[in-house]
């Protein structure tokens, strides 16, 4: 009860004394007398916010996790290096190695190797229009990849410059025999 109840005139107070309520005044569903309704009320089930679809999703996530992690433990030390320096990790590590290779959005070995078979399967002058076309991560990856699997000697700096990089790399990139094994080794790590 307020204050201006106690000490206004005018106001109604409660019929029952000490401010109690009846069973009337508090808005309540009706009992249900057990011996009239025999069929029990149903369990209310305590959620914990996640379904069971989630549940199992995050299982399969981890168990995905675990899995690229052996795989991690199980590759050769320059495939990690290789994978590392393609997802940017901050190490051959395994924790690291495997986070970068998860949380990529795609592998960066298929545009990879995609744009090495773009500039292979195209003359001279498409070649170069594709590798001027290409960004400059796209081109790092591209020369990472062709450095690390083929005998092929590429220039130790690239040109910044996309016309300049695109003439220096076109025929060294061209001429790459890239090891087959090994990039299916890479591929297989990298993907997800």
């Amino acid at each position: 009860m307020s204050e201006n109840t106690l000490t206004d005139p005018d106001t109604a107070l409660d019929p029952e004394p000490d401010g109690a309520e009846t069973a009337g005044d508090i808005d309540q569903e009706p009992a249900i007398n057990s011996a009239e309704d025999p069929t029990p009320a149903p369990a209310k089930r305590r959620t914990t916010g996640r379904s069971r679809n989630t549940s199992r999703a995050g299982k399969a996530s981890v168990r995905r996790i675990a899995d690229k992690a052996e795989q991690i433990i199980e590759s050769d030390e320059d495939t990690r290096a290789l994978a590392a320096e393609l997802v940017a990790a901050r190490s051959i590590g395994v924790a690291d190695l495997t986070t970068a290779i998860m949380e990529a959005k795609r592998s960066p070995v298929e545009s990879a190797v995609a744009d090495l078979a773009g500039v292979q399967s195209g003359s001279v002058p498409e070649a170069t229009v594709h590798l001027v076309g290409m960004g400059r991560s796209e081109l790092a990856a591209l020369v990472q990849l062709v450095g690390a699997l083929s005998d092929v000697k590429l220039p130790e700096k690239v040109p910044a410059k996309s016309t300049d990089a695109a003439l220096t790399l076109v025929e060294p990139v061209r001429a790459a025999q890239i090891d087959q094994t090994a990039l299916d080794q890479l591929q297989s790590l990298l993907a997800k």
